[in-house]
């Protein structure tokens, strides 16, 4: 029958006395913290002590305390009559007559007690309303059955978070109690033998072992798993059930079959219900992993729903712009937090612990917001000062001496420049202003740059220059570094890959200048814009303009000087049209050896020079061709030098620029590309002709056009 509500306890108070201070009130369901607290508290003798307001005086004058129904309550179930109850539990599956089980001990005792036809048709009728539930084991009571799937504790001890089944058991076993109820193999081995009959010491592990009749855990046949708290266990109860057995069967009543036959019929039995155990657990691990598979699908659903709520308040309570600034990545990484990953509702309360514990990272996504943004709004106003310095320097047709201009990152610490470049968000910058401030920046940049070079040449010249003379028109005024040496391909022909030594202005734009690897500059202050632009210089790997590189300049001053006074011309007054306009040829005396005669303008002749002027062998000794040898290296320059670039060769391997465009370089492949598209009304073909198409004045080498001739091979 179901449980039954216990009737209450009538007291016999014709005439309720007056509770004494200090003394409990008459018998009630239940006694509640406040009414303990009344009676309890001190008062005068001829003052009575009220009945509290949680409670409610009964007719007879006892007192029944009323707390407020939970919703929920199945108190009044039991008071059903019977057969609206069986009505009702008829409708249940097997879930839910598990879980109605498990509420109370009455329920417990009713659908869980001693077996009767009613419960039996209870758990059948829930049975045929759950769908979803694998077959019974006809080993287990469906009771059983659905503890074992549903219910994850220990089958012994009770204790929870146990959710590996053994299926060689149908059981749930925790850790502690693995250990306390199995045995490993040598353990088993000395149960066994410790027995004092014979033949079933010689049956149970002699004639078949442990492996061949009982239900291993975690097997294996590694002999060092014979002691281990792990693999190869053996349930103790399991080890006796079958000595059992087997001393019944071979003390059985019946003597006309033999031991053999016995032991085999036995092991046919064994061998089978480990076989039964086996299908049946293949069935219930296919369902677990199904239903955890869909426990998972329901908790990632809900945490995903969660979260986008999260997102959803965090927007509306201005985090709108962070929540865009983490993008997906940020996103992933704050879903995966142990705050925000839960699938709780969002109650008032659990959203206000959520955000107070997010606050903390959201303020540090919004620093990093507003650094990126400031970050964003300098390199765009950087990027301005760059188009408005090209504006300022370059007019169309550009030409190869516009080349040799400042870039934005040489005024970056100018104070009028870094005024603008440094000014607040909210104020509006344009190119405009720092076209307006250019040209006096750059006016004051160029003198100072200007007296730094000329100082340098000065100082490597043999000697005082007339006022009269422009020190950087003088074909002496080079300026050196040790790139020069190190481009040079000094293992193959002379002057092949010999760079030109740079001359002013182009020198503005030489590379190691700027070059990081060198000189790195150092900043006395330390503020969010230096530290911004000491970043971008070392992902550039540059600087701003450092002419104290230029220490080589003394060594290839002094070649240039000795190449001239050869040619018997003043380093002091020799100027670089003096030297294009020379039709001499020089010849160097340190290549005969290795290379033979070659034959070399002046310009490539300062080249090669350069490009030995670091070297321990250095290339000083010249000599000018006489007659005979300057007419065979005329008619051998007709066939070697191109200076119109007739020959695809020649186009190939130079670096060109566009007069057309402020800022566009290429090889002639893609100059032909840019003529077609931006300029389809001019002719690759005429304007490399007539200057529109020029070289890059410092990415072109001199020896590429006027490369040295051999007149003479080497004498062996």
């Amino acid at each position: 029958m179901p449980p039954r509500k216990k009737q209450k306890v009538e007291h016999s108070t014709a005439s309720a006395p007056v509770v004494a201070t200090g003394s409990l009130p008459p018998p009630s369901w239940r006694t509640t913290r406040a009414m303990a607290k009344a009676v309890l508290a001190p008062t005068s003798e001829s003052q009575p002590v009220s009945i509290p307001a949680a409670s409610r005086a009964r007719k007879d004058g006892a007192t029944r305390v009323v707390g407020k129904p939970r919703k929920g309550h199945l108190d009044t179930l039991p008071e059903i009559a019977v057969e609206i109850q069986l009505e009702i539990y008829s409708y249940l599956d097997l879930r839910d007559l598990h879980h109605l089980s498990r509420t109370c001990k009455r329920f417990r005792e009713f659908f869980l007690g001693q077996k009767t036809v009613t419960k039996e048709k209870l758990w059948e009728q829930a049975r045929a309303n759950t769908d979803d539930f694998p077959e019974r084991p006809p080993f287990l009571s469906e009771p059983a059955f659905v503890h074992l799937l549903i219910t994850p504790n220990c089958h012994r001890c009770g204790c929870s978070n146990v959710h590996n089944v053994i299926w060689a058991w149908f059981t749930r076993h925790c850790a502690k109690c693995l250990r306390e109820v199995t045995l490993n193999l040598n353990e088993a081995e000395n149960y066994i033998r410790s027995r004092n009959d014979r033949n079933t010491s010689i049956f149970l592990y002699t004639r078949h072992g442990p492996f061949r009749l009982l239900a291993i855990v975690n097997p294996s046949e590694n002999p060092s798993y014979r002691e281990s708290t792990k693999y190869n266990r053996i349930h103790q109860d399991h080890v006796e059930d079958l000595a059992v057995e087997w001393r019944n069967a071979s003390s059985g009543s019946n003597p006309s079959l033999a031991l053999g036959d016995i032991a085999r019929k036995i092991e046919q039995t064994r061998h089978d219900e480990i076989a039964e155990r086996e299908a049946y657990a293949d069935l219930c691990k296919k369902w677990l992993d199904e239903q955890e598979h869909k426990r998972q699908a329901a908790l990632d659903a809900a945490r995903e729903a969660r979260f986008h709520e999260i997102v959803r308040r965090l927007k509306e309570g201005g985090w709108e712009k962070e929540i865009a600034f983490m993008g997906q990545k940020g996103l992933e990484e704050m879903a995966a937090f142990t705050v925000v990953r839960q699938t709780a509702k969002l109650t008032p309360k659990v959203w206000q612990d959520v955000y107070t514990r997010l606050e903390g990272h959201l303020n540090d996504v919004r620093k990093e917001r507003l650094t990126a943004e400031r970050r964003e709004l300098l390199e765009s106003r950087f990027q301005m000062l760059e188009r408005a310095i090209r504006k300022h320097y370059v007019s169309l047709p550009r030409t190869a001496s516009m080349e040799g201009r400042p870039r934005a990152l040489d005024f970056i610490f100018v104070k009028e420049c870094r005024s603008l470049l440094e000014a607040d968000n909210q104020r509006t910058i344009t190119r405009n202003d720092f076209s307006a401030i250019l040209p006096a920046v750059a006016t004051r940049w160029e003198a100072e740059i200007k007296e730094k070079l000329m100082t340098i040449i000065k100082d490597a010249l043999p000697g005082p220059v007339s006022d009269d003379v422009d020190v950087f028109s003088l074909a002496a005024a080079v300026f050196g570094c040790t790139c020069l040496g190190h481009d040079a391909y000094v293992s193959i022909k002379p002057g092949i890959q010999e760079p030109a030594p740079p001359r002013f202005p182009i020198v503005l734009r030489h590379d190691c200048l700027r070059n990081l690897a060198y000189d790195r500059i150092s900043s006395v202050e330390d503020t969010f814009y230096t530290r911004l632009f000491m970043k971008l210089f070392t992902e550039y790997d540059v600087q701003p303009l450092h002419v104290e590189h230029l220490s080589g300049t003394p060594d290839v001053v002094a070649q240039v000087c000795n190449i001239l006074k050869t040619l018997g011309m003043d380093p002091l007054k020799t100027t670089v049209d003096d030297v294009k306009t020379c039709g001499a040829r020089l010849k160097c005396l340190s290549c005969l050896a290795s290379y033979g005669t070659y034959a070399f303008t002046v310009e490539t002749a300062i080249n090669h020079a350069c490009a030995y002027a670091y070297r321990s062998a250095k290339h000083d000794k010249w000599a000018v061709l006489d007659e005979e040898e300057l007419a065979i290296a005329h008619r051998l320059e007709a066939k070697a030098h191109d200076v119109n670039f007739t020959s695809k060769t020649a186009r190939q391997n130079i670096m060109w620029s566009c007069a057309l465009c402020s800022h566009f370089d290429g090889y002639w492949w893609t100059m032909q590309e840019h003529f077609k598209t931006i300029h389809p009304d001019e002719d690759a073909e005429a304007c490399l002709q007539n200057g529109t198409i020029f070289r890059h004045p410092y990415k072109t080498r001199e020896a590429q056009l006027t490369p040295p001739v051999q007149i003479r091979a080497v004498v062996r």
